[in-house]
């Protein structure tokens, strides 16, 4: 039976999804889906959000269903600590990242890459010519549709900059003196903070304040750990690269399906 997830690369919510299934060592394959039309996952059914997970004949929507699904499926190795109190931690947690950091942090990342269009390039705009002179039109298409799909205006961005740092603070007291979120091993809550944190990683209010320092750094060691993509912090300079795409190769379990 062939599960597919169906995924847009640089998100932050496919990634955890994808973490969650390279976690349990379960095969898939990425289908790539168009950020523009979202067809691939409408002719499902759905409505065009990602990720979507593919198994058989089940469709879960969304990285909370899925992380559930796949805990209840394949246990093995868990993602959920076997203590009834701290999987409430756990949940609590995730809970708070799916809804508040997540948000917040895609609002914040691409209200600096609107202003810095460079940070797109490889994502939402092309890369290399000839294809990268239609990035200026592109852009104006592009542009308020993204504002409006998210709520990219300055009111909202200015609540998600009030609301980061509380979770942020919550989230590093709680690493003083540990290497994880909850217990003394990797958890849903762990892959969650440090995948939906990711986007902050572009956003120099943040990822230049030495008050974060140690929470980056927690995340960057634990993304290395356990293979995983992730955005190159922009700490001073030109911006940096865009994010970097899925290999033509297969990595970990997920192949690739154009």
């Amino acid at each position: 039976m062939s599960r597919l997830l169906y995924d847009i690369f640089w998100s932050h919510y496919c990634e955890k999804a994808r973490w969650c299934l390279d976690f349990k060592r379960l095969p898939f394959t990425l289908v790539r889906v168009n950020p523009f039309t979202r067809k691939e996952v409408r002719e499902l059914g759905r409505p065009g959000e990602v990720p979507v997970l593919e198994d058989g004949d089940v469709v879960i929507e969304g990285s909370i269903r899925i992380a559930a699904y796949l805990e209840t499926t394949c246990p093995e190795p868990p993602l959920m600590p076997a203590d009834k109190a701290a999987r409430a931690e756990v949940l609590a947690i995730e809970k708070q990242c799916d809804e508040i950091l997540g948000p917040d942090a895609r609002r914040v990342a691409y209200d600096v890459a609107l202003q810095n269009t460079s940070l797109l390039e490889g994502t939402i705009l092309y890369s290399r010519a000839p294809k990268r002179w239609v990035n200026g039109l592109l852009l104006r298409f592009v542009e308020p549709r993204l504002r409006r799909k998210w709520s990219i205006h300055r009111f909202h961005v200015e609540d998600s900059r009030k609301r980061l740092p509380v979770l942020l603070r919550e989230l590093q007291k709680r690493l003083e003196g540990r290497k994880f979120l909850v217990g003394d091993r990797l958890t849903l809550a762990d892959i969650a903070a440090a995948s939906l944190m990711d986007p902050l990683e572009i956003v120099p209010e943040f990822v230049r304040d030495p008050a974060w320092r140690p929470l980056f750094e927690w995340k960057r060691r634990l993304a290395a750990q356990h293979g995983r993509r992730q955005r190159t912090p922009w700490l001073s300079g030109a911006p940096p690269p865009g994010f970097p795409r899925l290999a033509a190769e297969p990595r970990g379990a997920g192949a690739l399906r154009e």
